[in-house]
C-alpha cells in the first residue's frame, strides 16, 4: 500500500511540473503564436507599410536638389503693354545643357496685352528637366532674377518636385502706358552694331546658297546684305551641274553669337517691324524673321517653339512673297502653314522701301505689309498645331537661294538686300 500511495504521489508531482512548465512556454516563444489571424495580417500590413515607407525615402534621398537658378526677367504688368511669355524654355539657350524649364501663366489671362485697373499674377514654375532631380530644398532666397519693382506679394510651394512661384503685382494704371522700344537699330553707323547682331555662320543653304559674312555691310544709313552669283564655290559644293551654276554666296545676321548659344536679343510677345527694300531676281529671296532655340522640341507643336517668317521674297520675279510658320522641327516631324501669295495688296519690287511687320500676341499672329494687313494666324486645330509660339525668338536678316526657286538669270552677277531699320515695340502699332 506505501509502495502504491508513493507511485500515486510521483505521478501526481510530475504532473504538476508538466502542466506548470507548460504555461511557462507559451509566453516565451513567438509572439505571433497566440495572435489571431486579423491581428496577423494587421501586422503583416504594418511591417508591409514599413518597407514602403523605407523605399519611398530612399528613393528621396537620392533626388539631388537642383542648383540655385537664375529664373528669366519677368517684368512688371503695363496696361496696353504685351505680357510676356514662357511655356517649359529650356533654363540655357542651348537645350542640350539645361537642366530645368520656366513656364510662365498669367491669372487672369491675357487675350492681347494687359488691362487698365487689372492686378496680375504671374505664376513661375520651375520643373527639373530631369528624373532625378528636385527644386525641393530650395527656398525664394536660392533663386535669382525674381522682380522687386510693383511686386505686392511672392511666395511658392513645391510640387512633385517642382517649384511653383506666384507672384503678385500692383494693379495697372486707369490709362495705356507710353509705348516703347524694346529692341531697334537705325543702321547709322559704317559697321554692323555687335552689341545688337552677329553676322550668321557661313552655313550652306537650300542647296544653292552659302551665307558669306564678306557680304554683310553697314553704310548710308543701311544694312547692306550682298548676293554673288558664285559658280566655282558651287563647282566645290556639288556634282549637280546646274546647282553649281546657280549658286550664291549671299549676307546674313541675326541678334544670337556665333558660338550658338548666347543669345544677344530676344522677345515673345511683341510688335516687330522692319523697312525692308528687297532685289527683284528670280532664284533668290531674302527674309526677315523670328528664329526658336525650341524648335527641335516636337511636344506641344507649335506652343513651345515656332519659326515665323514675317516676310519672305520667294518667287519675287512673279511679284509675290509671303509669311509663314513652321515648328516641329526640320525634319520628319517638320510642320508649316503660310500666307496665300495671291492678291497680295501690295507691289514690294517697284524699287522703293517698304514696311513689313508682325503683330504677335498670346492669341494670334497678324502680317502687315505698309501698316496693311496681309495675313492672320490664331494657330490651333485649323492649322495643325496647338497654338501660338509663347516662348522668346531672336531676329534674322537674310539672303538664299534654293533650285526650286527657280534658275538665276542668265546675266546676273550680283545684288543687295537694303534694311533701312528695325524696331520691336512693347505695344501694338496698329490698334485692332
Amino acid at each position: 500500500m506505501k509502495m502504491k500511495k508513493h507511485v500515486v504521489l510521483l505521478i501526481l508531482v510530475i504532473a504538476a511540473l508538466t502542466l506548470i512548465y507548460s504555461c511557462g512556454s507559451g509566453n516565451d516563444e513567438n509572439p505571433e503564436s497566440n495572435v489571431s489571424e486579423v491581428n496577423k495580417n494587421n501586422w503583416e500590413s504594418v511591417k508591409g507599410e514599413e518597407s514602403t515607407m523605407q523605399t519611398t525615402e530612399e528613393k528621396k534621398s537620392t533626388k539631388k536638389t537642383v542648383q540655385p537658378p537664375t529664373v528669366y526677367n519677368i517684368t512688371a504688368p503695363a496696361s496696353g503693354n504685351y505680357p510676356q511669355g514662357l511655356f517649359k524654355r529650356p533654363d540655357m539657350r542651348d537645350v542640350n545643357l539645361s537642366y530645368f524649364t520656366q513656364t510662365l501663366e498669367w491669372i487672369p489671362a491675357v487675350e492681347k496685352t494687359f488691362a487698365k485697373d487689372t492686378q496680375y499674377t504671374a505664376v513661375l514654375t520651375l520643373a527639373p528637366i530631369s528624373s532625378s532631380q528636385t527644386f525641393d530644398g530650395l527656398t525664394l532666397d536660392n533663386i535669382k532674377g525674381l522682380p522687386e519693382n510693383n511686386v505686392s506679394d511672392i511666395s511658392f510651394e513645391i510640387v512633385d518636385d517642382s517649384m511653383l512661384i506666384k507672384i503678385i503685382f500692383d494693379k495697372t494704371a486707369a490709362e495705356d502706358a507710353q509705348p516703347q522700344l524694346l529692341f531697334f537699330d537705325e543702321f547709322d553707323g559704317n559697321s554692323l552694331d555687335t552689341t545688337k547682331w552677329s553676322v550668321c555662320p557661313n552655313w550652306d543653304r537650300q542647296g544653292r546658297s552659302t551665307w558669306d559674312d564678306s557680304l554683310v555691310s553697314v553704310s548710308g544709313g543701311l544694312l547692306r546684305l550682298g548676293l554673288v552669283r558664285d559658280e566655282d564655290l558651287g563647282k566645290s559644293k556639288t556634282s549637280n551641274k546646274d546647282d553649281a551654276k546657280n549658286w550664291l554666296r549671299a549676307g546674313a545676321i541675326r541678334t544670337k553669337e556665333l558660338n550658338h548659344i548666347d543669345i544677344i536679343y530676344e522677345n515673345s510677345f511683341g510688335y516687330y517691324e522692319a523697312k525692308i527694300k528687297f532685289p527683284a531676281v528670280r532664284g533668290m529671296w531674302g527674309a526677315f524673321w523670328l528664329m526658336t532655340p525650341t524648335m527641335g522640341i516636337t511636344d506641344d507643336a507649335g506652343v513651345i517653339g515656332t519659326e515665323i517668317d514675317i516676310v519672305e521674297s520667294i518667287f519675287n520675279d512673279k511679284k509675290q512673297y509671303n509669311a509663314a510658320l513652321h515648328w516641329d522641327g526640320y525634319g520628319e516631324n517638320h510642320k508649316g502653314t503660310g500666307s496665300d501669295s495671291a492678291n497680295l495688296p501690295v507691289d514690294i519690287y517697284d524699287g522703293e522701301f517698304h514696311t513689313f511687320a508682325l503683330d504677335w500676341s498670346p492669341n494670334e499672329y497678324i502680317f502687315y505689309v505698309d501698316d496693311i494687313e496681309y495675313w492672320r494666324c490664331d494657330g490651333g486645330a485649323k492649322f495643325g498645331n496647338g497654338g501660338i509660339n509663347q516662348n522668346p525668338n531672336y531676329i534674322k536678316l537674310s539672303v538664299e537661294g534654293a533650285e526650286w526657286a527657280g534658275a538665276l538669270p542668265s546675266g546676273f552677277t550680283e545684288d543687295e538686300m537694303l534694311v533701312d531699320y528695325v524696331r520691336v515695340y512693347n505695344q501694338p502699332k496698329i490698334k485692332q
